[in-house]
């Protein structure tokens, strides 16, 4: 059986996962969904998070038909609550631990664990029924691997200025990757400028407030092997109040609203598990096909406010900035842009 990526490329190619036998989720049956679920949290909803970021440097809108080109990375910080998840043998009707009844077991940007996890099966075998187990070891995290716990994000867009002093800005990755991995992305914002029916913006010409709202869907297929695929999608809202001072060489900008979205995980095709049983009387082992129903479906829902501030210095046509994000997953963001206003 080949490898699953369980810590998804979801930021189009830019970020390598770490691999681990499928089996290992899914010979635990129906419960391999809700093993999953807890493993992979901070991935998806770091992702959600970070594809909120990084749309602006200004609540100045361009020009009409100014433009700019941006080259943009995000990190979301994965809080401390979701580096561990608590597994209970309670919880599951298929898997329980080795030794013991519980145990604290590291999510996808969590440590390393010792523990180890037995899925139990009744097979048949010449119409004799037998209790049949799959032992194998919890995942590992690779927050130790890696050396950092932010989900990393990257992307390019493109802004035009609009009339009416309005901007749309676009995100796209066409369908990239190889025969077994392929991802793609594309994502749309607006941003208008407000402060312009009001009387006093003539008076304070070096400040804008604006607002904004954005949209981006992110698609990943994963391919493991004949008739099987591992579907991605993710999707991420956001609308804020920017406000912004803009100087020669360098401008401030802050941004206040909601960030939310929300992502799921489709497994799909042939999966089969080898199971071993050992009454005392027989022993042996036993391939069995897994059930379509039983493979894991899983989705994941964030929403929250989000407080964004950030410096961007100006050096002709050519932008460097950087921002903080404070939410859930607190964020760093930083890039480059080439503005023609």
């Amino acid at each position: 059986m080949k490898k699953i990526v369980l810590i998804i490329a979801l930021s189009a190619g830019m970020f390598t996962a770490k691999a681990q036998e499928i089996e290992q989720f899914l010979a635990a049956g129906k419960d391999a969904g809700t093993l999953m679920q807890s493993y992979l949290t901070p991935a998806f909803e770091g992702t959600i998070y970070n594809l909120n970021n990084g749309w602006y440097r200004t609540a100045k809108p361009h020009r009409l038909l100014g433009f700019d080109i941006t080259i943009n990375t995000s990190l979301s910080t994965v809080p401390s609550s979701g580096k561990n998840f608590t597994f209970n043998n309670s919880d599951y009707t298929n898997i329980r631990l080795k030794n013991g009844t519980s145990s604290e077991l590291p999510t996808a940007f969590g440590g390393d664990t010792n523990e180890v996890l037995v899925a139990t099966r009744t097979i048949s075998n010449g119409g004799v029924s037998y209790d049949a187990e799959y032992e194998f070891n919890a995942l590992n995290g690779i927050g130790g691997e890696i050396g950092f716990d932010q989900v990393p994000m990257a992307m390019v867009q493109a802004g035009i200025g609009l009339p009416f002093k309005t901007d749309v800005t676009f995100r796209f990755v066409p369908k990239v990757g190889s025969d077994s991995f392929k991802t793609d992305l594309f994502g749309v914002g607006i941003k208008h400028n407000i402060l312009q029916y009001f009387p006093i913006a003539k008076r304070i010409p070096l400040v804008d407030v604006s607002v904004f709202g954005g949209y981006t869907r992110m698609n990943a297929h994963y391919f493991p092997g004949e008739n099987q695929n591992i579907d991605f999608q993710v999707t991420s809202l956001t609308a804020q109040l920017l406000g912004s001072v803009d100087l020669k060489i360098v401008n401030f900008y802050v941004g206040l609203g909601y960030s939310g979205g929300n992502a799921k995980l489709d497994v799909e095709g042939d999966y089969e598990v080898t199971y071993t049983y050992d009454n005392g009387i027989v022993s042996g082992s036993q391939t069995e096909t897994l059930d379509p129903e039983d493979l894991p479906h899983l989705k994941y829902d964030v929403s929250g406010f989000k407080t964004t501030a950030g410096m961007s210095i100006n050096l002709a046509f050519f932008k460097i900035y950087g921002d903080y994000t404070i939410q859930e997953y607190n964020s760093i963001n930083a890039g480059i842009a080439f503005s023609f206003r």
